[in-house]
């Protein structure tokens, strides 16, 4: 076997490790989310057993009943069904991410055939491999879990070498699986087919290939738009994913602009046409990052910009910024055909001592970039975490939480079951008919859910509140607890023996002899007892009275009373009921600090009850609950109660 095969399996193996520990790392560790992964792995479990269902996870968001095709019109799932029955009996939920990886892995391989075919140079083809994996946008891929854009991109490499390789037949099929595998495929092709064309331009056949190419390309544009998509719309949800306001309403519209406006259409290239400047400079960051990893050679070819025309146009025209920097999977389509262009561009020096050095330099600076953006502080917009893109991040492999445990906890959950699950737990459990994101719980029987906030459009209060609502209602009874996880199932006329209920109440009418403290209903002592005052009362003679000037703080404890996992359902009374002055805190060092100043329960005389959910965090040394009032108005509490659920 010749050293640079060697070298290209050595390279194939690296890399499979990383790519392989990186998914399955990221999903047993509960770093995959909802929004992909959940709503792909109901897909593939649904078309496996020959269903197109409305997907139950889309509910959660603005009860949109819309199918999984009605967020991209591919069938491509539907081509991975038998992978479903031959795998997922051993691989479960994650099927997909290993396929993913096994997808793009055989992309490199194509990519490797394709330029020593097309340069005679094995070791140009093995460095083209190198530089492949080690663009920014493949990791960067790593964060949003699986996504059909990336499998789909995956295929390209191998298109190109059967066609190159005059598998005419085999580049048909392809061809038509590609078209038919998401709606901005027939509109890429028409620009692939444009480069393929001048490769062979005095090849007659081929250009003539090239060009029933490109007309079934705009045809079958056309009848996606036209006729395909609105078949599979579903009452009163139209397709959502032509976002591009700043062109028009549909793809005609955006055409028509395009051509009446080129300069207000050029400016959209680099510009943020948002109203959110947390993203300006993204554009241009792209462009930078991928002009050092190589792509500035492109100027010396300038035919190779014409594959990537339409794909900069949809990144950079789109109304979200998200779509616009290096973020998530947006860079794949680039870093597919990158490698190409770069490497048939280096292959072109007359001068063949330089190929070699200028090929391992792009490969250094592809992965000098990669490790700069590995530092979120380096990024625009710069927050995030990048520990799913990077396996060898210290925290990737270490998780606050017992997750060998949280994962045997799932397994009391029968595979048929309706589940509600929080965002990072519901990938794990979507393979069945019926599967909601929490708080959507709808007609489930089990929650499985994590107790931090773990659903990212509401805040972290309201998701509190729902959680305790639900450890507190009879209606539900905890069944496992591995905090900061707990699995909760419908009680089923059966008494609840998941949780311990406590409760204690703290009136402003006993005080310790030196009235330091006040004495709740079971003895526990809250400090700040000399604000006591009887001009106000909500039951009893006293309440406590708060100003700036005078007390600022009432109703005190601190202590370890309460332990980690415990549900505290937090209430007291206030007056006057103003939203604006008086507040129930609870807080626990820098890092965990809850307040509420307005409540929803408000009595005749003018007293509002502010209410609030909390579950007690790991770290628990200083722990307190305490009224607060820090303007200069006197605002009065009173009737302080605290309900324990401790989890068994």
């Amino acid at each position: 076997m010749p050293l640079s095969k060697k070298v290209l399996i050595l390279i194939m193996l690296v890399f499979a490790g990383i790519f392989y520990a990186t998914v399955i790392g990221n999903h047993y560790y509960f770093r995959t989310y909802a929004f992909d992964y959940a709503t792909y792995n109901f897909a593939f479990w649904d078309y496996s057993h020959f269903h197109v269902s409305i997907d139950p996870i889309y509910h959660v968001h603005d009860e949109t009943r819309m199918t999984f095709l009605q967020d991209h019109f591919s069938l491509t799932m539907f081509y991975f069904i038998p992978i479903y029955w031959l795998f997922n009996w051993l691989t479960g939920s994650y099927t997909l991410l290993l396929l993913q990886v096994t997808l793009v892995l055989w992309s490199g391989w194509a990519l490797y055939r394709l330029i020593k075919l097309k340069t005679g140079d094995n070791w140009l083809a093995v460095l083209s491999v190198l530089y492949y994996f080690l663009l920014q946008g493949r990791y960067s891929s790593f964060s949003s879990d699986c996504n059909i854009l990336t499998m789909i991109c995956c295929f390209i490499p191998i298109f190109l070498l059967s066609f190159e390789s005059k598998k005419y037949t085999t580049s048909f099929i392809v061809f038509i699986l590609l078209l038919f595998s998401r709606e901005d495929m027939p509109l890429w092709f028409i620009f692939i087919f444009i480069v393929i064309a001048i490769w062979h331009w005095k090849e007659r056949r081929i250009v003539k290939y090239c060009i029933a190419g490109i007309v079934t390309s705009i045809i079958y544009f056309i009848f996606l738009f036209k006729v395909f998509i609105p078949m599979i719309e579903t009452p009163g949800t139209l397709y959502r994913l032509f976002q591009y306001s700043s062109l028009g309403r549909t793809p005609w519209d955006a055409l028509v602009h395009i051509l009446k406006h080129p300069i207000d259409t050029f400016k959209l290239l680099y510009e943020n046409q948002t109203s959110n400047h947390d993203f300006d400079g993204e554009k241009k960051e792209f462009y930078l990052i991928y002009l050092i990893s190589g792509a500035f050679l492109l100027i010396l070819r300038p035919q190779y910009f014409i594959w990537f025309i339409p794909l900069i146009a949809q990144k950079m025209f789109n109304d979200d910024p998200v779509r616009w920097g290096m973020a998530g999977y947006y860079c794949i389509p680039v870093i597919t055909i990158l490698p190409i262009s770069v490497f048939m561009i280096i292959s072109k020096f007359k001068v063949k001592w330089l190929r070699y050095p200028l090929a391992i330099a792009v490969c250094g600076l592809a992965f000098y970039v990669t490790h700069e953006k590995m530092d979120i502080s380096k990024r625009i917009p710069p927050w995030g975490t990048t520990v799913k893109e990077n396996v060898f991040d210290s925290r990737f492999f270490h998780a606050d939480f017992d997750a060998a445990k949280i994962h045997s906890a799932l397994k009391m959950i029968p595979s048929d079951a309706k589940v509600c699950a929080s965002s990072s737990i519901l990938p794990h459990l979507a393979q069945r008919q019926f599967a909601y994101e929490y708080p959507d719980i709808q007609d489930a029987d089990y929650l499985a859910l994590f107790t931090f906030k773990d659903y990212y459009i509401t805040s972290d209060s309201v998701y509190t509140r729902i959680l305790g609502e639900h450890f507190f209602s009879p209606s539900w009874d905890v069944i496992a607890n591995v905090p900061p996880f707990v699995l909760l199932k419908k009680m089923d006329g059966r008494m609840k023996n998941g949780v311990i209920l406590d409760s204690l109440v703290c009136s402003a009418e006993n005080k310790t002899a030196d009235s330091v403290n006040f004495i709740a209903s079971d003895g526990t002592l809250f400090g700040n007892g000399d604000a006591q005052d009887s001009s106000k009362a909500h039951t009893g003679k006293y309440a406590i009275r708060l100003n700036r000037a005078d007390k600022t703080f009432g109703f005190t404890y601190q202590g370890n009373k309460f332990k980690k996992g415990d549900c505290l359902k937090i209430t007291v009374w206030k007056y006057p009921a103003s939203k604006d002055i008086g507040r129930l805190v609870v807080s626990c060092g820098k890092d965990f600090y809850k307040n509420i100043a307005a409540g929803k329960v408000e009595d005749n005389s003018g007293w509002v009850q502010l209410e609030m959910y909390i579950t007690v965090p790991e770290d628990n040394s200083n722990f307190k609950i305490y009224t607060l009032n820090s303007s200069p108005t006197d605002v009065w509490f009173d009737d302080l109660t605290i309900v324990k659920c401790t989890l068994k």
